[in-house]
């Protein structure tokens, strides 16, 4: 029997506290979550510091998780480093005039679901035509 094994038990006083503080992470995400879409809904962008954070926040979740399933023997955040953050996108939103016109003519991008669709009539398939 392995249970007297002091490393494997060192090693559950870490996981204990990795998963309290995975606990923890889950309130702080939900936070910056909740926070950026208030920023985003009155500025009209994200903001940079907030989508670093939550990028962090969500490759330490990802280390954590691998520590606390036996996936890796590594340590996350604060044993070792904050995980690194890489230059993301931000999100704006296209600000439309109020009254502004839109072509619409010009998108063609827009998919279609019920074009080429077989129409079933009767319990037969017929092919309808857009013209």
């Amino acid at each position: 029997m392995h249970f007297t094994n002091t490393n494997t038990w060192i090693r559950f006083a870490y996981m204990v506290l990795f998963t309290i503080l995975l606990m923890a992470a889950r309130l702080v995400i939900s936070l910056v979550v909740l926070v950026q879409f208030v920023f985003v809904l009155v500025t009209g962008s994200d903001n940079e510091n907030l989508r670093n954070l939550g990028q962090g926040l969500g490759r330490w979740v990802y280390q954590t998780v691998m520590f606390l399933t036996f996936n890796s023997e590594s340590k996350p955040f604060p044993f070792d480093e904050w995980p690194e953050v890489d230059e993301s996108e931000g999100y704006s939103v296209d600000d439309i005039e109020e009254g502004e016109i839109v072509d619409v003519d010009d998108i063609d991008d827009i998919p279609s679901f019920t074009a080429d669709e077989p129409e079933v009539t009767k319990g037969k398939a017929v092919k309808k035509t857009n013209k």
